[in-house]
This record gives C-alpha cells, sequence and structure tokens, in this order.
C-alpha cells in the first residue's frame, strides 16, 4: 500500500473503523510540495465492540499497521481530545513511530494551575468510586441487581483507566483481589499506570518539547507546514460551570432519549452515593472518614447497627424499620410483618452508577474542539470530540481575529462541511436547535453554500453499545436529523457505505459517491474536500 495522499488543495479525511471509539487520519498538502501533512486525531476503541468484515475483525492492530504504511511512521501532528478509553488506548502501540508535535487541551497542561486542580479532582473521585463499587460488590454479593450495577460502573470505569483484563501486573491482581476489585482496575490506586495514562504519556514522552495544550479562543493556529489551512479552537472551556454542564435541557436536545437504569434507587441515592465513594475510598487508604462527605450532619445520623440494636431509642427504630420487634419484654408492640422494606440498607449503593456516569461525563466536557478551516473557501471540518452541553455553549464565548476579520462560532460552523458527531451520537453531545437559536448547535452547522457539501461521521457500533453496553448509540432522532441534513451523506463505523436518499438525485449522488471523492474499505472511509 502506498503513502496516503492529499489533494493539491484541500484535505482528505480517513475515519478507522477499528469498533466504538475515534481514530481519524488526515492528510493536507505540504507548503512547497513533497510528503503531505499528517494529523492523527485519537487513536482508541472500547474492547469487544470491533466490527468483523468478511469474517475478519477489524482490530486496532490493523489499524495501527495500516496508518504506518500510510505515513511512513511519520506524523506531523497527534491531538488528543480528551482521556478515555475509547479515544487514546491504542495510542501505546504507537511506539516506533515519530511525531513533529502533539496537542493537548488545556486540562492537560502541567503548570496550569486551574488544570492541576481539576486533575486532582478527578482522582480523588476515581478513587472514591472504586471504594464505592468495593463496598457495592461486598455489601449485595449475589443480588441479580447488584450484579447488573456492576457490569454498568465497570464499563463506566474502565473508560477512565482505559484498562482490559490483560493489563493489571501480577502485583495489582494481588492487591485487588484482597480488595475484591477486579484486575481491570489494577492501576486505579496509581492512575499514572492506567492504560490511558500510559498512552498518553507514551504521545508526550515522543513529542519532547514540541508539546501544545491549547486553550479555546486565544489565538487562531497553524497547522505546521499545511498549505492553506488554519484551525480554531472553539473548547474545551475554562468555566467550571459549563465543564460540569452536561445534558441538554428542553429543546436543547433531540428526542427519544430516557435515562433509564436498572438500580432501583438511582435518583434518591445520587447525593448519598457521592458521600459514600469519598467514605469507602479512605477507609482503604487507612484513613479516618471525613465528616464532610457526609450528606447529612452527623448529629441527625445513627449507625444502622446501633439504631436497631435491642433497648435502645425506646424500640422506636426496632418497630418502624426493624424486624417488628423491640428486645424489650415489657413492650406489648407486636408488628403485622416485618419492617424491613422501609428500610436503604445497601440499595444506595446501587446509585454508585449515578456518580460513575457524572466522572466520565465531565472528562467528555473537557474535550479539545477544533474547527479546520480550508482558507481558500472557508470550509470548515468540525472535529468535536466527546464535548457536550457545556463546552458547546461556549464556543461561542470568544471570537478570533483574521485579516483585521472578526469571526464568530456561528460563522465558523455555517461554514462547516464535515462534523465529526461527538460521543459517537449520543443524546448530550449534539445539540437540537436552528440557526436562529442563541446557542450552537446542529442548525448553525451547513449553512448556506455550505450546505450542499455537509457530511458526518459517526463513530459507531451499535448493536454493541445497545446490547453490551446499553447505549444508545446513536440516538435515532439525531441520527435521522444527520442523514436529513447531510441529504444522505452519513459514514458510520459499523455500516456500510452510504446509500442514496430517495429525495437526492442519481447524478447529486454520483457526483458525491466518486472514487476521487470517496473510499470505502474494510478498514476505514476515506473523504476527500477540495478547496477550490
Amino acid at each position: 500500500m502506498p503513502l496516503m495522499t492529499a489533494p493539491k488543495s484541500g484535505a482528505r479525511i480517513r475515519m478507522y473503523r477499528q469498533g466504538h471509539g475515534d481514530c481519524f487520519l488526515l492528510a493536507f498538502p505540504r507548503e512547497g510540495g513533497g510528503k503531505p501533512v499528517y494529523m492523527l486525531i485519537d487513536c482508541g476503541y472500547k474492547p469487544g465492540s470491533q466490527i468483523t468484515r468478511k469474517g475478519k475483525k477489524v482490530d486496532a492492530n490493523r489499524i495501527v499497521k495500516d496508518i504506518a504504511v500510510a505515513t511512513g511512521k511519520k506524523i506531523d501532528i497527534v491531538v488528543i481530545t480528551h482521556e478515555h478509553q475509547d479515544h487514546v488506548n491504542a495510542l501505546g502501540k504507537f511506539k516506533d513511530f515519530e511525531f513533529t508535535e502533539a496537542w493537548f487541551a488545556w486540562t492537560e497542561d502541567p503548570h496550569d494551575e486551574y488544570a492541576q486542580e481539576l486533575r486532582k479532582r478527578h482522582k480523588d473521585q476515581l478513587l472514591g468510586l472504586l471504594g464505592a463499587r468495593r463496598a457495592l460488590k461486598l455489601a449485595a454479593d449475589g443480588n441479580a441487581g447488584a450484579s447488573d450495577a456492576l457490569e454498568r460502573i465497570d464499563e463506566l470505569l474502565a473508560l477512565e483507566l482505559g484498562n482490559d483484563d490483560d493489563d493489571a501486573d501480577d502485583a495489582d491482581n494481588a492487591i485487588l483481589s484482597s480488595l475484591n476489585i477486579p484486575a481491570v482496575f489494577g492501576a486505579a490506586s496509581d492512575p499514572l499506570k492506567s492504560k490511558n495514562k500510559k498512552a498518553m504519556s507514551l504521545i508526550k514522552k515522543r513529542a519532547g518539547n514540541r508539546l501544545r495544550f491549547i486553550n479555546p479562543h486565544e489565538k487562531v493556529l497553524s497547522l505546521g507546514e499545511a498549505a492553506g489551512i488554519r484551525v480554531f479552537p472553539l473548547g474545551p472551556p475554562r468555566n467550571v460551570d459549563l465543564l460540569s454542564d452536561e445534558d441538554p435541557k428542553g429543546s436543547e436536545g433531540f428526542p427519544g432519549h430516557g435515562m433509564a437504569t436498572s438500580l432501583s434507587f438511582f435518583a434518591a441515592g445520587a447525593n448519598r452515593a457521592n458521600g459514600a465513594a469519598g467514605r469507602a475510598a479512605s477507609v482503604i487508604a487507612g484513613k479516618e472518614q471525613p465528616e464532610a462527605e457526609m450528606p447529612f450532619d452527623p448529629t441527625f445520623s445513627l449507625p444502622k447497627d446501633t439504631a436497631l440494636e435491642p433497648l435502645k431509642h425506646d424500640g422506636f427504630f426496632c418497630r418502624n424499620y426493624g424486624e417488628g420487634e423491640t428486645g424489650n419484654p415489657d413492650d406489648d408492640f407486636e408488628a403485622p410483618a416485618a419492617a424491613s422494606w422501609r428500610r436503604i440498607d445497601e440499595e444506595w449503593l446501587y446509585s454508585a452508577e449515578t456518580f460513575a456516569l457524572k466522572l466520565n461525563r465531565g472528562i467528555n466536557n473537557t474535550s479539545l474542539v477544533l474547527a479546520i478551516e480550508l482558507t481558500k473557501t472557508g470550509k470548515v471540518l468540525l472535529f468535536a470530540g466527546d464535548a457536550q452541553l457545556g463546552n458547546w455553549k461556549s464556543w461561542d464565548d470568544g471570537v478570533f481575529v483574521v485579516d483585521g476579520k472578526t469571526q464568530t462560532a456561528r460563522d465558523i460552523l455555517g461554514r462547516t462541511v464535515v462534523y465529526k458527531v461527538g460521543h459517537h451520537g449520543s443524546h448530550n453531545a449534539t445539540l437540537n436547535g436552528s440557526a436562529e437559536d442563541a446557542y450552537p448547535n446542529l442548525g448553525w452547522m451547513g449553512r448556506g453554500p455550505f450546505e450542499a457539501e455537509f457530511t458526518a461521521f459517526i463513530t459507531a457500533h451499535n448493536r454493541w453499545a445497545l446490547d453490551k453496553a446499553r447505549w444508545n448509540h446513536p440516538l435515532p432522532s439525531i441520527k435521522k436529523e444527520l442523514l436529513k441534513k447531510a441529504r444522505g451523506r452519513v459514514f458510520q463505523t459499523d455500516e456500510d457505505a452510504p446509500e442514496k436518499p430517495d429525495n437526492v438525485s442519481q447524478s447529486d449522488w454520483d457526483g458525491f459517491m466518486n472514487d476521487e471523492r470517496v473510499k470505502c474499505t474494510d478498514l476505514y472511509f476515506e473523504l476527500t474536500v477540495l478547496d477550490d
């Protein structure tokens, strides 16, 4: 296979199909000619989500081998959008590649005080969640509902750590065995040992002093020696409220999503789980339990065993929350049935899933968002990572000045002709709305003359997501709107080449799906965007 080429003017985009995860290779013409400028944006996948084509699994090893041939193992710019398994866990396979630059969001900057604070908070929450998981395992072993909860929590934890069953070493396994924590989470006690961290550290090491930590709206970026390209960094925001703002409200979201869960105490126990997670972690670490993490003032709290002890508290808790007896032979109270159904007991632990969801959504919202402009025509390639509501809404919080002219997010998104769909098409990573709405949304994209070329890439394995992870990726209403807006020009990891919609003429469709513009293989979909 020859090197991946670039058009004389424009960009060539290759979306790899390794499974439920992102891996994009872009080729741009180089100033003065010669080998193209190559840009790699993420490379990761969820284990088990790989698609199979012609009886052969499309795995990360095949993808990395193809990238090696396509680039000659020399990549000009590696972009890491955020630290999640399905975006970075395959990067450890690039050990013999040469990188000129590596781009990260400001949240990875070791000299940024706010970034350091966020990383410390995330580590504490991660350790806390591991503690909550252990407590759930110990408290509800053998319970079908608890097993289901543990499976969902483990899926979410794997996103944070990037590990699979073969990643923990013997020492990790010994420690985890004593804590009843699976080997997959061996690195949790030291996040620097996680597969995600190791992959990101490899990229940083290979790039040396050519690391770039990017702030939104700070300045327009060049793309190395690429000809006719400029980059507008839109996210992530530096506002803590926006970083934590995750779910669309009302008309901001697309219909059809429900926060369904098998956990019976999902909502009521959410706050309790946050406190419990921290306490469980502190117990594991051998520290005293911090009162600040209790959801209620200790004055109003009683340990369950103490409350239900016979002859205590005038038998109130025994009668109303125990097994119907006070333990006092002089008490003639006789309960008709046990009152254990009134107690929460360990059921609150099941809401640790809520905590896990919040943890990894917080990381999604730190996604580096880049709008890559082809300067002759103004066409924009939008790579949004897994940006969610707060990140999206921040895109219009600043402006860029180019050649003395101010450009806003509305201007930039209006020229978008390629949209890397956020977070595999999940409900909270593509905002609904119209061009007239005040906040950035899908309706802002591909306006006017750019509408005729608008194309979407969805990195999703739908059947795996529904059956294994119980994620509705992509959300059907989002997929439907993308197909409508793009007039069928939607590429999805697990699907064949797009098919012509009924409302598109054959000549228009052939003009799009010709060999010079689109290439579909078992390993990737490739699209060429011309800048002329």
